[in-house]
Order: C-alpha cells, then sequence, then structure tokens
C-alpha cells in the first residue's frame, strides 16, 4: 500500500504541470499537498507494527516511518536515514503526543520538491540589513536570494497539531558540494504553510561541511538547507546597467537609421555596423525585458536561449568587423570585400548552430533560479564563453596589428605630422576599434569571483555603453555622416514647396490684377 501510495507521489512531482503556474501558485500547491500527505500518512502508519518501515522509490520519493505501540515510550534515539537525508530523534521527543497507546515518528524525502520550492524568499530578520555594509561601495542595503540546496523533507510525529518539541531533533542533509565564499551562507530552514515563505526561527545551523549539513530544531514540520546569496552591490549594478542599456538602445537605434538611410557610407563595413546593432538591440531589449522572468520556466529558458543566440551573433559580427578591418588596412592592394552570403553565413548561422548543439545536448542549462541565463553547471556556461573567448583573442590580435600599420601608415603619408596629433588620431582610432570589436568584453571573464567587484563596474559601465560609443565614434565623428545630419536637417526646416494649383492660382490672380485698369496710369 505505501509502495502505490509513493509511486503516486512520486509521478505527480515529477509532473511538467506545475511548470506554467505562477510562482504563488506553486508554493500553495506545494503547501496542500505535504499537509494531505502528512495526514494520510498518519491514518496509513495506525497499521503499521512496531519498529522502522522503509520504502522509496526508484531515484525518487523515500519513507521512513518509525512505529511504538502499547508501552511507554524507550529512551533510546529513532535514527530515520534516507539516502541524502537522516533524522534523529528520541521518543520522549514525542512524549505527551501519545494516542491510544500510538507514537509515530516519520520522515519522507521528496526528490521532485526542491524545484518547485526554488526562488521561495524567507521571513527576513533585522539583522539581514546590515550584513555586508562595512565596505564603501556596498551602501545600500540588500536582502539576499535564496536557492534550495538539499532535497526537501518531511518530519512529523502522531500528532498533526504543531508545537515545540521537548528534546530538540537533528537533521543531517547532503548536497552538493560548495566552496566557501564570502558571499554566501548555509541556513537551516523550515517552511512556514500559512505565508508560503522559508523560517528559520527554532532551526540552527550545527555544522556545514562542503557537501554535508548538520542542522537541529526544536519543531516538526517541513525542512531544507538554503544557500543565501548576498548580493548587496547590486542595486548599483543593477542602475547603472539599466541606464546603460535604455542609453545604449536609443543611440542604437539612430545608429542603424543612419546605416540604413545614410548613402555617403554606404559600403560592406557599413553593412557589417547595421547587423552588429541590430543584434546587439535585440539583446539588449531581451535583457531589460526577460532576464529577470524567472517565475515561469519555460519561458525563461526560452528567453535564455534567445540571449545566447543574439549575444553570439554579436560576436560573430564583431569578428567580422575585425576581418574587414584586416583585409582594408593590412591587406590594402588585395581584393577586401567580404561576400555579403559569406557574412549572412557567418553571421547568422554560426550562433544558431551552437545554440541547436547546446540546446540538444543539455537543454536544462537554459534559465536558472535567480537569471533567465545560461546555467554554469556541468559547464554549460562554456558554450558562450568558448567561442567569444576565440572572437575575443582574433579581434584582439587585429587590433594590435592595425594600430602598428596605421602608426607607419602616418609616418609614411606625413613624416611632418607631430607627435601630439599623431597620438590623438591613433587614440580615436584605437578607442573606436576597441568597442566595435568588443574587445572590452574580456573583462567580463574577470568577474566571476567575488573579490572582481571593481571589475564588475569596468565591465557593466564599458558594455552597456557599447551603443552609446558605437554612435559616437561612427556616426558623429564622421564628417559624411555629419553633413548628411545637416542635409537632413536642412530639409526638414524648409517650407514645403507649393503645389501646382497654388502656382496656377497664383499666376490666374496676377493676372486677372493686371488686365484691370490702372487708377495710376488714368487708363
Amino acid at each position: 500500500m505505501l509502495e502505490n501510495f509513493l509511486g503516486v507521489l512520486d509521478r505527480q512531482l515529477t509532473a511538467t504541470s506545475l511548470e506554467s503556474e505562477t510562482v504563488d501558485r506553486r508554493h500553495q500547491i506545494a503547501s496542500e499537498l505535504m499537509a494531505t500527505v502528512e495526514k494520510l500518512l498518519r491514518i496509513l502508519a495506525l497499521a503499521l507494527p512496531n519498529g522502522t518501515t522503509s520504502v522509496a522509490v526508484p531515484d525518487g520519493t523515500e519513507l521512513g516511518l518509525a512505529v511504538w505501540k502499547d508501552g511507554d515510550q524507550s529512551q533510546e534515539a529513532v535514527m530515520l536515514r534516507h539516502k541524502k537525508t537522516q533524522m534523529e530523534l528520541k521518543w520522549t521527543a514525542a512524549d505527551g503526543q501519545k494516542i491510544e497507546g500510538f507514537t509515530l515518528a516519520g520522515l519522507l524525502t521528496y526528490r521532485g520538491l526542491r524545484p518547485v520550492l526554488n526562488g521561495a524568499r524567507k521571513v527576513e530578520d533585522p539583522q539581514w540589513e546590515t550584513i555586508g555594509q562595512d565596505r564603501w561601495w556596498m551602501r545600500e542595503p540588500g536582502h539576499p536570494s535564496y536557492r534550495v540546496l538539499s532535497e526537501v523533507v518531511s518530519a512529523f510525529v502522531n500528532d498533526p497539531n504543531p508545537q515545540a518539541l521537548g528534546p530538540s531533533v537533528n537533521f543531517t542533509f547532503s548536497h552538493q558540494k560548495l566552496e566557501p565564499k564570502e558571499d554566501q551562507r548555509i541556513l537551516c530552514a523550515y517552511w512556514e504553510p500559512s505565508i508560503r515563505l522559508w523560517a528559520t526561527n527554532g532551526c540552527t545551523l550545527l555544522e556545514s561541511e562542503p557537501s554535508r549539513t548538520h542542522c537541529r530544531c526544536n519543531h516538526l514540520t517541513s525542512f531544507a538547507v538554503l544557500m543565501a546569496f548576498y548580493e548587496v552591490e547590486s542595486w548599483s549594478l543593477d542602475v547603472i546597467t539599466k541606464v546603460g542599456l535604455v542609453l545604449s538602445l536609443v543611440c542604437l537605434l539612430l545608429s542603424i537609421l543612419t546605416f540604413l538611410f545614410c548613402h555617403a557610407i554606404k559600403g560592406p563595413r557599413t553593412t557589417i555596423h547595421l547587423h552588429l546593432c541590430l543584434t546587439l538591440f535585440a539583446a539588449y531589449v531581451l535583457f531589460l525585458s526577460g532576464a529577470d522572468r524567472t517565475s515561469n520556466q519555460v519561458a525563461c529558458s526560452v528567453v535564455a536561449g534567445l540571449l545566447h543566440y543574439f549575444f553570439l551573433a554579436a560576436f560573430c559580427w564583431m569578428c567580422l568587423e575585425g576581418a574587414e578591418l584586416y583585409l582594408m588596412v593590412v591587406r590594402v592592394f588585395a581584393p577586401h570585400s567580404l561576400k555579403r552570403r559569406y557574412m549572412f553565413l557567418l553571421g547568422y548561422g554560426t550562433p544558431a548552430v551552437i545554440v541547436g548543439i547546446s540546446a540538444a545536448a543539455y537543454h536544462q542549462g537554459y534559465g536558472t533560479e535567480r537569471h533567465c541565463w545560461l546555467s554554469s553547471e556541468n559547464g554549460f556556461l562554456w558554450s558562450f564563453l568558448a567561442p567569444v573567448c576565440i572572437i575575443i583573442a582574433v579581434n584582439a590580435a587585429i587590433f594590435v596589428v592595425t594600430v602598428w600599420k596605421l602608426s607607419q601608415k602616418f609616418a609614411d603619408i606625413n613624416p611632418d605630422m607631430s607627435q601630439l596629433k599623431k597620438f590623438r588620431v591613433l587614440t580615436i582610432t584605437g578607442i573606436a576599434q576597441l568597442c566595435i570589436l568588443g574587445i572590452t568584453w574580456i573583462f567580463g571573464l574577470f568577474q566571476f569571483s567575488h573579490r572582481s567587484l571593481v571589475v564588475s563596474y569596468v565591465f557593466t559601465i564599458l558594455n552597456t555603453l557599447q551603443g552609446l560609443f558605437i554612435f559616437l565614434l561612427h556616426c558623429l565623428l564622421k564628417k559624411q555622416v555629419r553633413e548628411e545630419y545637416c542635409r537632413w536637417l536642412r530639409c526638414s526646416s524648409l517650407p514645403r514647396k507649393p503645389s501646382k494649383y497654388s502656382e496656377f492660382s497664383s499666376s490666374s490672380a496676377t493676372s486677372t490684377r493686371g488686365l484691370q485698369p490702372s487708377r495710376e496710369s488714368g487708363l
């Protein structure tokens, strides 16, 4: 009977129907499910003999029930052990809960409940407001975000009324191995079904090992180990990111219109500029509108996949920028116009192949509990980082060669040019190529450490303003574009040309007045 019950429960938990529900609805269903299951198990346990009964679904939910009938409770400890969880308590912990000579202690480990409760908030304590505020760049108070680190368990006795126990209960949770970090903290928490939040009062962390956590609680309900992530510095970074991206979107839109309608700069390089701006524009819009929409797992995975594609496409067009620059500057006397079909194949086809292979190999890597982006588990993030590193390395080499060649050309063409003017020209050219080739993204490779806050600010400022740099350096600073802008402004400010009907009416009126007698002539 218990095997069938667990089988039904396990199939219910592994069903994908909850993925389409809202976060609040998922938490409500989970709370009702846990309460109903505990109630049914108390009834089913009445038919069990003395001793411990263990039932498990293969690679699924596990149940342990310890029953004591007809007699005083033993002073010995009761141990209920599962693959990744363990509970230890004394029978006297249930003293006063005996119902007609029957005492029960149960432990149920849910294998499919962790993703349902992942991302749930916690009842905050006042001391959280001041954690991490000892550094000058962390002035804004921050609330940590939480991830369920262990399996979720329900611990219960025969009395359904919640109340504090006498002796405390010890729990041991096994989980993935963790590296100690300053911005993370392990918590022993329980689920509060009335408010559908995690809470920690009454639970104490005894010991935390890299892959195991020991907790002690003075009451029984549903428990789990939480990982708290402190992001007290993220408030200012978030503001910089959003302001920079909005400004870049405006500049990218102006750049797109310029590259489309400014005939003075038409050519293969302008085509590459245009499609780089288009892919960056799409990626920025998606990032602003959907990167934090983690409530719907399916939609979050789709957003993560699209972000993966558009950012890879942007880097592929940056690679084409480097190739076109090399042909234009280094191989001056060779044909240096890239064919359009090859440009589109590399710019849009290559990222499509990478994303398709990545999704087929590990589709679970799209979307995390905190952001709609690629997961770092199983090295999945390298499906983005690897091609980006290759493109940055290639473009960095092209950048060095280009600046070196330009300095030689300046010396050959105009040897009388002053050193200051050479430096100014090379500096402007270098900055323009740095932003267009995406070399500033190299700072992103050094910000994964929790000690790299300064690098995070540099990376955020430089790359959220990439659209602004493109507009300034490749539109406003070009003489042909400025002249085109002036021509457009003059055309828009000129009065409209009169129509043929108005010209005919005006000439007719003039002729009529000419045929009338003139008072001055006396006719």
